[in-house]
């Protein structure tokens, strides 16, 4: 796998919407090939750092309702392209990202790409969410300039989001009540 394509109302790369938990269980079994190849079978495999199984949520009916990827590059190991209608999710400024995606689909949730964290396009029931705000107005501000360079370099990952996530019909109705 070169790249993992984020697909709403259908998948994130190799899982699906609808999958049962033993099917997502297989496809981790069959990218055993995404091992680490440190020495320590212990070690999660590149696709359980990308998809943690806590972030996958089940229906009723035991079938996944909600999928979330986590940003490759936070691991420092390898880098994946994850693309959303050509985009790399995870290698466009939030900001950026955020503007494109606003000419094509409305938005719901946050609405500031400077300084909010949550957004998402309801009716492709796809969210983008980040733990940290950076943007370049941060940059120049003395709190961050009196930062160690490794603290800077740490927080302009901030400038990316952390997590993309898609979920089945109506999973992100929530976020359009603010009252809820």
């Amino acid at each position: 796998m070169d790249v993992m394509i984020i697909t709403p109302h259908v998948g994130i790369g190799p899982f699906r919407l609808g999958m049962s938990r033993e099917e997502i269980e297989q496809v981790f079994l069959d990218l055993d090939d995404w091992r680490i190849d440190d020495g320590i079978a212990a070690n999660p495999s590149y696709i359980e750092k990308l998809f943690m199984r806590e972030h996958f949520e089940y229906d009723t009916n035991g079938q996944v309702e909600f999928i979330q990827l986590i940003n490759p590059h936070y691991s420092g190991h390898f880098s994946i392209p994850c693309l959303f209608q050509g985009l790399d999710v995870f290698r466009t400024k939030a900001e950026d990202l955020i503007h494109t995606l606003r000419k094509k689909h409305p938005m719901i949730g946050d609405f500031d790409p400077k300084t909010a964290d949550t957004f998402a396009i309801q009716e492709l029931e796809l969210c983008f969410w980040r733990e940290g705000i950076m943007n370049d107005d941060i940059m120049k501000d003395p709190g961050f300039l009196e930062m160690s360079e490794e603290n800077q370099e740490l927080e302009k990952r901030y400038f990316y989001f952390t997590t993309v996530s898609i979920g089945a019909p109506g999973y992100f109705d929530f976020m359009d009540d603010p009252g809820k």
